[in-house]
Parts: structure tokens; C-alpha cells; sequence
């Protein structure tokens, strides 16, 4: 595998490369950030809050992990796949179909297939652990944990470098396994224009030679190039590593922007704080050393008395739980009482649990997770509303997935020269059955239609997803005839005994459509032929109506014939009725 490619590597970029050549090339100034200089960038940490302290929440927090782990589960739940990323490849102009074709379209160069040789590596090294012991599959979960908490994952390539013995260059390196990088400890070196880079430049053979600007660019071991430094792991006093372009995978989920994303739990602070206080006052409230819920204040005169009359309640209670003390209080000055301050409330009166759903559904809303993926089923009856909560987090599912297939798998696929294939992941709800296979079978019938109409039907391989068609156009009859058409293409000539019309229209026994010309004897009554399973039925369909008016026969002298066109036959008194207001006409009409 060679190393990375630049924008002049592809064929755009030669080109332009190119023209380029004889001029003097001038570039309008990027932005530059003021508060930002050039080396390592920081994270911006809103309200104080660090990051180890949002791992911290989202780790002893019921409700917020509940929802990140349910989050994480549906993303991978049905693994992933590999799919091509074209049928056919133009080797000239690199132009891709997803048909089978002879020759580019375009420039009418040769193609070629997706070369499933380029598959032998990237599968053997997903089905291995790494030197954590951790599978690819739990090395996605730790990057989505990432972008759930603090919207930045870093996944590390670890590559392993092949040395010329006489030259001492790179000739070309493998990626040997894939970990995680902690956000806590990770960070992105760029200029003031968040471009990476520009501060910091290491040798690939000795991390420890590292350069500033101003100093050397090649190594003062092995004289190799320096390559410019784009991400650092701080973990360790002294001890920073240093990780040049495509070494390190960055990406945002919620907040993406030049540099580093916004932690959707740090937006989420106050409501899974409180839910953690919630949390801790039920937890306080039920046990021994919890706040008393009130007092008993008595009025008295006689103060030793009561103290000797509640201890011997006491001590009753103690041998029998259903004692009920009987309290008499006797005042000689004929004032007294007994009071009761409350000091707590109770859960009802603070509507514990209506703040509690409150906070909840904040905090599940925001990440797309519904009452029914959080085992909450009370306020969710109906088959409809469970219907639309799984599609609700099915959408957060797919815009999540969305991230691994568009953004973070083709930059791990490029790094190992993967170009012909792509790496997706696999929907988290299976689709029903029967619709995909009524889906399948419209499909089918819209491709007999159009091999009726000339066209040529293709299958395109999309492995394990629907059946779909591509057509190719007509051929042209010698002489300018559509096929099926009449000798020689004369247009507008009917083939005799059926046929094609001109167009590709398909004829049923030389029926034209409306059944006026070309109809054979027996067939003057439009009939159409007969509709074929699962679609619509072939040729042209006559609106169904009213049927229309059909005249009796006109005989002087005799009644008038009317005409009943839906419902049924008229009985014994109308006819006579008929006939009578047919016999008072002139002339019988």
C-alpha cells in the first residue's frame, strides 16, 4: 500500500497541476481566528466544565446512560457489509457506471470490475483484536460513546513502516491494527487558520527528533524527511506523542467545525445534575441519618411529666409495634396544644416524578431515543404511536450511521488504498418482508413494460438490497423503423396479426388502442387484455363509468323503449306505466 495521496494526485489535480505550470499562482487569504495560535488547540470548555467530568456524568447518571447505551446498540446491532461502489470503471477518464458496459460512454476507453482483491487485507484485519484485546466492533462502540459525550473521536491508525536496508527511505507501511484515542488526552495542532500542522515536524523512524519552525526539515539521524505533526497525545510527563497526517481519524457528529466539536453533554449538564440530586435525595431520604420529616410540639406546663410518659411509650413500642399510645394532656391554666411542623415535603407534593419525565424526555429527545426504546411503555399506547416513536429514533439511528458510512469509513478505507469498494453499515431495523418483496415484484412489471417499449432491461447487482433495473434505449430498425415495426420502417404502418406499433406500443391480435383500427372480427367491443399478476394489465386501460344509453327500437305505433343504465329491472307496474305514457304520444313516440 503507497502512502497517502495529495489533491495532485488525482487526475483534476494533474490537470490543473499542468496548466498551471507557466503562471504565477496568487490565493485569496484564508480567515484567520484571533484567539487561536498557531501549535496545540485546546477545546473550548464552556461553563468550566472539563472533559473528564463529562465522562464522569454520563457514566453515573441512570437516564443519560441509559440513552447512550441504547444509542450505541441500535448504531451496530446488525454489524455492517461490504457493497461495490460501482458496476463498471472507465480506465482512462475513471468515469463510473453501475451497469454493465462494453466501453466508457463517455470516452469510449476500456473498464474494468472492482478489483476483489483489494479485499483480502481490510477483512482479515476487522476480523483480528488488537493489542488490547478489543474487537473493530468495540473499538466503533468506544468511538461512538465519544461522539455521544464530548463530540470528538479519534481513532488511531497504527501503522508499521518497511525500511529500504540500503536507502534507509519508507518504501511502504501497513496499518497493523486500530485503537481509540482519548479525547481527554488528545489534541490537534493547526495554525491560526486551523489548517493542521504548521508548528511541528517528526521523523516516521525516530519520534523523538522533532522539529520547530526554523529548524531542519530532515531527520539528523537518518536524513529523512520530517513530516509535519497534526495530532499529539498528552498522556505523560514528557512522555507527548507526536502523529503525522493520516495516522489519526478525527471526526464530529453534532457540532463538527475546524477544529473540535460541541459536547452534547455539556448542553445537557444542568438536567443530568439534577437528575443525580434526584437521584441522591431518594437515596438520602430512606435511610437512618436522613432529615426527620417533622416535629411534635406540645404546650405544657408539667414538661416532666410528658418526657416520663413518652419514654414509657417507647419502651411499649419497642416490645409492641401496634401499640397505639393513648395521650392525655392536662394544663392548669387551661391553654395548651399539640402542633405538628412539617419540615419535607412528600414526593407527591414536590412532583417528583413529573420532573423526573421531564428530564427525561429532555435529555432522550435531544439524542432521538423515544419512550419505547427506554422501556417506558405507559405513555406510549397504540400501535400507531409506537409506530412513529421506532421511526423517530430509526431517523437518529440513520443520521448517526451516516457519520461511519459518509465520513469515517472512507478515510479508513483510503488510508488502505481501497478505492473500488465501500464499508457501510447495516440499517437497524430489518425491513418487512412483504413490502420488499411487492416492491420487488412492481419492479419486475415496470421492467416488462419497457421491454414492450423496446428497451432493454439490465439487473443491477446491489447484493442483498432491492431488485432495480437499469435500460438501455430502442435499437433502430435499418431504414429508420422502431423494432417491431413494419418492414422497411414505414411509419405508421400496422404489422398485420398484432405486433409493435411504432414506439415500442405493444398490439393485442392487431388491436389499436380504443379498438378502432386493426381490429380483428369479435373484438369490436374494446375489449382489453387481461390484467397481469401484481400490476396493472398490459396495453392501455378505458376508464371505467356509467355505462352509456342504449336506444330501443323505434316501431310506429309502438311505446317508447326506456332505458335503465344501473340498478335492477323494472317491475310489472312500471312497465305497464311505461307503456301508457308511451301510447298517449302522438304518433306513438
Amino acid at each position: 500500500m503507497a502512502g497517502d495521496e495529495g489533491p495532485s494526485g488525482s487526475r483534476i489535480g494533474r490537470l490543473l497541476s499542468t496548466l498551471a505550470k507557466p503562471f504565477k499562482r496568487r490565493t485569496t487569504p484564508a480567515p484567520q481566528m484571533p484567539l487561536w495560535t498557531s501549535g496545540i488547540q485546546e477545546p473550548i470548555l464552556s461553563q468550566g466544565i472539563t472533559i473528564p467530568a463529562l465522562f464522569a456524568v454520563s457514566n453515573e447518571n441512570l437516564i443519560l446512560r441509559t440513552v447512550l447505551n441504547t444509542i450505541s446498540q441500535e448504531m451496530f446491532r446488525r454489524g455492517w457489509f461490504w457493497e461495490k461502489r460501482f458496476q463498471q470503471k472507465c480506465e482512462i477518464c475513471e468515469q463510473e457506471f453501475h451497469q454493465d458496459v462494453d466501453e466508457c460512454v463517455e470516452c469510449g476507453g476500456p473498464v474494468r470490475s472492482p478489483k476483489v482483491e483489494d479485499l483480502t487485507y481490510p477483512k482479515w484485519l476487522f476480523e483480528q483484536d488488537n493489542s488490547m484485546e478489543q474487537t473493530f466492533l468495540q473499538v466503533l462502540r468506544e468511538v461512538e460513546n465519544d461522539l455521544n459525550i464530548v463530540d470528538d473521536a479519534f481513532l488511531i491508525l497504527v501503522k508499521e513502516y518497511f525500511v529500504d536496508p540500503k536507502e534507509g527511505e519508507v518504501v511502504f507501511y501497513r496499518i497493523k491494527e486500530v485503537v481509540r484515542g482519548d479525547p481527554v488526552f488528545m489534541r490537534i495542532v493547526a495554525d491560526k487558520r486551523g489548517v493542521r500542522g504548521g508548528r511541528y515536524r517528526v521523523c516516521l523512524l525516530h519520534r523523538d527528533q522533532v522539529s520547530y519552525p526554523g529548524q531542519e526539515k530532515s531527520c539528523p539521524v537518518c536524513g529523512n524527511e520530517l513530516y509535519e505533526v497534526h495530532h499529539i497525545n498528552t498522556a505523560g510527563s514528557g512522555k507527548t506523542q507526536y502523529y503525522v497526517d493520516g495516522e489519526v481519524l478525527h471526526v464530529s457528529k453534532y457540532n463538527p467545525s475546524k477544529l473540535y466539536g460541541r459536547p452534547p453533554v455539556n448542553t445537557l449538564w444542568r438536567q443530568a445534575m439534577t437528575l443525580t440530586a434526584m437521584d441522591n435525595y431518594i437515596y438520602t431520604s430512606y435511610q437512618k441519618r436522613r432529615t426527620p420529616k417533622g416535629i411534635i410540639s406540645v404546650t405544657t406546663d408539667n414538661l416532666e411529666s410528658m418526657k416520663s410518659f413518652w419514654k414509657g411509650v417507647d419502651e411499649k413500642m419497642e416490645r409492641d409495634p401496634h401499640y397505639i399510645p393513648r395521650v392525655g394532656i392536662e394544663s392548669s391554666s387551661g391553654r395548651g396544644g399539640v402542633n405538628w411542623v412539617k419540615f419535607m415535603d412528600t414526593l407527591e407534593e414536590m412532583q417528583y416524578m413529573a420532573v423526573r419525565d421531564e428530564m427525561r424526555q429532555r435529555i432522550a429527545g435531544f439524542y432521538g431515543v423515544s419512550n419505547l426504546f427506554m422501556m417506558d411503555t405507559g405513555k406510549g399506547g397504540g400501535l400507531n404511536n409506537e409506530g412513529m416513536q421506532m421511526v423517530v429514533t430509526n431517523r437518529a439511528v440513520e443520521f448517526g450511521q451516516k457519520i461511519y458510512s459518509d465520513l469515517l469509513f472512507p478515510k479508513l478505507l483510503e488510508a488502505m488504498d481501497v478505492k473500488d469498494w465501500r464499508l457501510t453499515l447495516r440499517p437497524s431495523e430489518e425491513e418487512d418482508e412483504v413490502t420488499r418483496l411487492r416492491r420487488d415484484e412492481m419492479e419486475v412489471n415496470i421492467a416488462q413494460r419497457m421491454m414492450m417499449l423496446g428497451f432493454q432491461p439490465e439487473l443491477v447487482d446491489e447484493h442483498e438490497r432491492d431488485i432495480r433495473f437499469t435500460y438501455k434505449p430502442p435499437q433502430m430498425q435499418p431504414g429508420g423503423g422502431a423494432p417491431g415495426g413494419a418492414p422497411g420502417g414505414a411509419p405508421g404502418m400496422m404489422p398485420p396479426g398484432g405486433g409493435m406499433m411504432p414506439g415500442g406500443m405493444p398490439m393485442q391480435g392487431g388491436m389499436m388502442p380504443g379498438g378502432m383500427q386493426g381490429m380483428p372480427p369479435g373484438m369490436m367491443g374494446g375489449m382489453m387484455p387481461p390484467s397481469q399478476p401484481g400490476g396493472a394489465g398490459v396495453g392501455i386501460r378505458t376508464p371505467s363509468g356509467p355505462a352509456a344509453p342504449v336506444r330501443g327500437t323505434m316501431v310506429p305505433g309502438s311505446p317508447t323503449q326506456s332505458t335503465q343504465q344501473r340498478g335492477p329491472m323494472p317491475g310489472p307496474a312500471q312497465q305497464n306505466s311505461q307503456r301508457l305514457l308511451g301510447a298517449r304520444r302522438p304518433g306513438g313516440m
